[in-house]
């Protein structure tokens, strides 16, 4: 029983800090681009992975076009265009923004430190 209870901590943390960088990259996202649909933020997302009852990853969700505008490009399009295009850095600066991970990290701390002391038998 008490182990479905650290599970379920480990798994609310984890979505917590998965809906604030969700909530971070869009607001990241939305002042370095010119918005004209808005289709950019819609299908942004962070959702997190649980594997083995622990939390194994937060995913980022993106168009492809926003991974292109971060690391920039430079060559011949499809279309036989050269194009030179600068690179943005979104997700470094969602990291200098968002304090979401180093909450994160220290709620995981604690809740597994909680878990070795509970397993501990004298």
């Amino acid at each position: 029983m008490v182990q479905n209870d650290f599970i379920a901590q480990e798994k609310k943390a984890g979505q917590k800090a998965a809906r604030k960088l969700r909530t971070d990259l869009r607001a990241v996202l939305s002042t370095a681009t010119v918005r004209q649909t808005g289709t950019l933020l819609k299908k942004t997302g962070a959702r997190l992975r649980m594997k083995h009852g622990e939390l194994h990853a937060i995913s980022i969700n993106t168009p492809q076009y926003t991974f292109i505008q971060h690391y920039g490009f430079e060559g011949i399009k499809k279309n036989g265009a050269r194009m030179k295009m600068k690179a943005y850095n979104h997700f470094g600066n969602l990291y200098n923004r968002t304090n979401a991970l180093d909450e994160l990290a220290d709620t995981l701390g604690s809740i597994r430190a909680d878990e070795v002391t509970t397993n501990i038998r004298f």
